[in-house]
């Protein structure tokens, strides 16, 4: 959409940052539009702390893979603006996204709404005008009050893991986010859940009562888990064997739960007619970059050939927390020395953060973050409570990797910020 990211940095600018929880922005602008949401079908709403865009590109890929077209909405993005809509299974194409924004920002005439209620916004008028099989909507931050939650009509609502982030937009405990998340479930509906703490059990029981809907629970009513090299999903009525999927980790495995989990609800409720076979296949072929990525491109060739170069998008504890087992699975096949290349913006806990990868790593290199507030070295020496850590800044995510040349047998983790994936993935 934008040739650099100066353009895209002057377009941000016009729009509000922090903008209070409201539903009355997004509202307005969708009315003028003549309300394009009204007119979705076949819906399936996203929210959750992790795992909700993997959960989504699996969905995506195995309802194509059953002949299905797919309009998606899904955030942040990582090199465009583009990504960020699918219409007809493919990303939108500048000359339709150039016309819809136009006609928006027309009809908001200097309105301020924040840019996610603009994307939005946008989404919803370009899904209304290409109808697809199935809409996939990915929630932004939080539920109740996020933008997409004005769809008044939704199949299915998928809740992922639910743990401590966005504190001070969403709350300081895990029950006051998880009440915000939980606010996609309509009434009357159902909604699939990914693993939850014990703890949220009484505040999700009495949302679903509330809303007289249903949930169909991770170990409950369904499971999923790696047995001798196999994936096996179980519930009810279905038992799938999976010989691999697209993503890597083995959090991604739950992920990919959620998606079978969520087809098979819907088929059971006679919305949709799916192929197991074919479900394995869109499994098998989903793509989502920047979640425990390999690298092989132009960084590469900055450090030594023994050494990886691993990307992942994870911000927050819960994630940190799933990453460091990957290492740690790593480490059982090939044990190499982890360095973490750290990008994170300035209102996350990077203490928790970094205390999960001390098992895995004692070395960190903090770099700062494009345009955007970001923990520095102090903050991240101050936050590790004089843990053994030998943390260093640099500049850029060059320069760190150049610091490293020289070295062999490593494993390289940039991570701490999808922003900073974006940028990993332009360089690469």
């Amino acid at each position: 959409m934008f040739n650099d990211s100066s353009k895209e940095k002057l377009f941000y600018d016009n729009f509000l940052k922090n903008p209070d929880k409201n539903l009355s922005r997004i509202s307005n602008i969708l009315l003028k539009l003549g309300n394009p949401e009204a007119n979705l079908e076949n819906t399936i709403h996203i929210a959750g702390t992790n795992g909700k865009g993997s959960t989504l590109a699996f969905l995506k890929s195995c309802l194509i893979e059953n002949s299905y077209s797919v309009n998606a909405l899904i955030s942040p993005h990582l090199i465009s603006m583009n990504e960020r809509i699918i219409i007809n299974n493919e990303i939108i194409d500048n000359v339709s996204l150039e016309k819809v924004m136009k006609k928006c920002l027309k009809i908001l005439n200097n309105e301020k709404i924040s840019f996610f209620e603009f994307i939005t916004a946008c989404s919803f008028e370009l899904f209304s005008k290409n109808s697809s099989d199935w809409n996939l909507i990915e929630v932004g931050m939080g539920g109740s009050y996020d933008a997409t939650n004005v769809i008044l009509k939704k199949d299915l609502s998928i809740i992922t893991p639910i743990s401590i982030d966005h504190e001070f937009y969403l709350g300081n405990t895990i029950q006051e986010i998880a009440k915000e998340k939980l606010g996609i479930i309509n009434q009357k509906s159902i909604a699939v859940f990914g693993p939850q703490e014990d703890s949220l059990k009484e505040v999700i029981l009495e949302c679903l009562n509330q809303k007289n809907s249903k949930g169909f629970f991770y170990k409950d009513d369904w499971d999923i888990k790696k047995i001798n090299n196999k994936i096996i999903y179980e519930d009810k009525d279905n038992n799938l064997e999976i010989e691999s999927i697209g993503l890597k980790g083995s959090h991604q495995i739950i992920n990919a739960g959620m998606c079978i989990a969520a087809l098979k609800t819907l088929e059971k409720n006679g919305k949709i007619k799916i192929n197991d076979n074919q479900i394995k296949h869109g499994l098998k072929k989903t793509d989502w970059p920047g979640r425990l990525s390999l690298l092989s491109g132009k960084l590469n060739n900055i450090i030594n050939k023994n050494c990886d170069i691993w990307l992942d998008g994870c911000h927050n504890p819960a994630a940190s927390e799933v990453i460091s087992d990957e290492i740690k699975n790593m480490d059982k096949e090939r044990k190499k020395e982890t360095i973490l290349i750290l990008g994170m913006s300035k209102d996350k806990n990077i203490g928790k953060f970094i205390d999960n990868f001390f098992d895995v790593s004692k070395e960190i290199i903090i770099i700062p973050l494009e345009n955007k507030p970001s923990i520095n070295l102090e903050e991240a020496i101050n936050a590790v409570n004089n843990l053994d850590y030998n943390i260093s800044k640099k500049l850029s995510i060059i320069d760190a990797l150049e610091s490293l040349n020289g070295r062999d047998n490593l494993r390289v983790l940039i991570c701490g910020s999808l922003y900073l994936v974006a940028k990993t993935l332009s360089l690469n």
